[in-house]
């Protein structure tokens, strides 16, 4: 299968549309019917059956079978190509994209990459043009908040575009028969949220769950804490911004919630988090629609769960109203041997029909990045998200005003080296330092930004 990848860039360029029948003038024309939700795939031509790669994080297995269904009906109307899903951690997704080029075995497309890794490989030169799937779809239709992060200063092009515009940070479920029950108000607040924890640990059930694990979800949730404390990671001229007083009572809030929050949380990550609420273990965690969708399979609590948006410092004492976005990003490697067949592949996931029953596979925790899917009958008579109507909405509301640490708020610059600090764990090892280590905050604080600096200017 390797063979099939293996091709120069010059001559990838060469023969991208030689041999697949797929010409840019029909690529753009089977983009537009997608655009209006009605096109089947577009036939590719070629008596050879080719084997092509789609890499994902998404795989539960209400997403596994989605994924099956659709690129099963691709290769129907394609009869020569045939495509191998491969589900990876997202921290297997660069070392693993590594060794593939290294093989001359890159992917045909990946999905649900961070938008700061998909920025990293971009000024490596790995991507290719997401430009006419872009455009074929309507860039108009695509949410603000997202196509900011994938446009090319230079070219004014686009290396990759958000397949889904959701945070798994923002929202905090919460038992609403635990906080009935202890007579316990739902926090707005971090003062709030601490006395809530402390109240309802009890009966060997913690208050909440505060995952600090060296991993993906450890780093975003800190990050977005410090963010609610009014910090930053980098000021908008892109200086280091890490060593400051809000990032120290960043870390005194971590301090002060950890407590209450399950004994193996330093190595906690997305799933842990979820099995914890899920199983009954703690009373609040932090997380997308997915628990809503997992807490049906628990009869005893699946219908005594909420959300809230996730507490933060008051405004009067500095804090911001803010949270982490996700953005995960669709991008087509340009050493991908078939550049057509796998822009081709992208239309077909965004295909109206194909979209909306992958965002169904789990109600709530991937949200629509076109704005015409959003607001699509077919995706919000979905029964789950019906039921939930009120927790749906806080869950939209808690994404349209997230940030990503591209670019941390709206005057700052692009930071390139947002993948590479995210990449390092730097953000959560400042936690690691004061809960593990007993480093005063102020010190992990002045650790972390030299850390910073280094990356910076690396």
């Amino acid at each position: 299968m390797a063979n099939e990848y293996c091709s120069s860039e010059k001559n990838s360029k060469n023969r991208v549309l030689k041999g697949s029948g797929l010409s840019r003038r029909s690529l753009l024309a089977t983009a537009a019917a997608a655009a209006a939700g009605v096109v089947a795939a577009p036939h590719i031509a070629g008596a050879q059956v080719k084997t092509l790669a789609f890499w994902t994080t998404q795989r539960g297995p209400t997403q596994v079978k989605v994924y099956e269904e659709v690129w099963a009906e691709f290769s129907k109307q394609n009869p020569n190509i045939k495509i191998e899903t491969q589900y990876l951690t997202e921290e297997e997704y660069l070392p693993k994209l590594t060794s593939a080029l290294a093989a001359n075995a890159a992917p045909a497309l990946m999905s649900h990459i961070p938008p700061e890794f998909a920025l990293v490989l971009r000024d490596r030169g790995i991507l290719g043009s997401m430009d006419e799937v872009i455009k074929g779809i309507g860039e108009s239709d695509f949410y603000e908040n997202s196509l900011e992060l994938h446009k090319d200063p230079q070219s004014g092009g686009y290396f990759s575009l958000s397949i889904v515009n959701s945070t798994t940070t923002g929202p905090l479920w919460y038992r609403k028969d635990l906080f009935s029950a202890s007579g316990v108000q739902v926090p707005k607040s971090w003062p709030e949220l601490i006395a809530a924890s402390k109240a309802l640990t009890k009966g060997g059930i913690f208050g909440n769950v505060y995952p600090f694990g060296k991993t993906s979800m450890g780093d975003k949730l800190f990050l977005q804490t410090i963010w609610q404390a009014g910090g930053s990671i980098c000021n908008p001229d892109l200086s280091v911004a890490f060593n400051s007083q809000q990032v120290v009572r960043a870390l005194e809030f971590v301090k002060e919630v950890i407590p209450f929050s399950p004994q193996a949380s330093g190595t906690y990550s997305y799933t842990e988090v979820i099995n914890a609420f899920v199983q009954g273990r703690v009373a609040m965690a932090p997380y997308s629609g997915r628990i809503m969708v997992n807490a049906q399979e628990n009869a005893r609590i699946r219908d005594e769960i909420a959300v809230m948006p996730y507490p933060t410092l008051a405004e009067k004492d500095g804090g911001r109203d803010v949270f982490v976005a996700d953005f995960q990003s669709l991008v087509i490697p340009k050493a991908a041997a078939d550049q057509a067949a796998s822009r081709a592949m992208a239309m077909w996931l965004l295909k109206k029909e194909n979209y909306i029953k992958f965002l169904l596979s789990v109600p709530g925790h991937n949200l629509p990045n076109l704005k015409s899917i959003s607001t699509a009958p077919e995706y919000l008579s979905d029964p789950l998200l019906q039921k939930h109507k009120g927790d749906f909405e806080t869950l939209i509301k808690a994404t349209g005003i997230s940030r990503s640490m591209l670019k941390e708020t709206p005057q700052h610059k692009i930071n390139t080296k947002a993948g590479a600090i995210l990449n390092s764990r730097v953000i959560v090892e400042a936690v690691h330092d004061v809960i593990i280590g007993n480093v005063s905050p102020k010190d992990a604080a002045a650790r972390g930004a030299d850390k910073i600096a280094a990356i910076m200017k690396g």
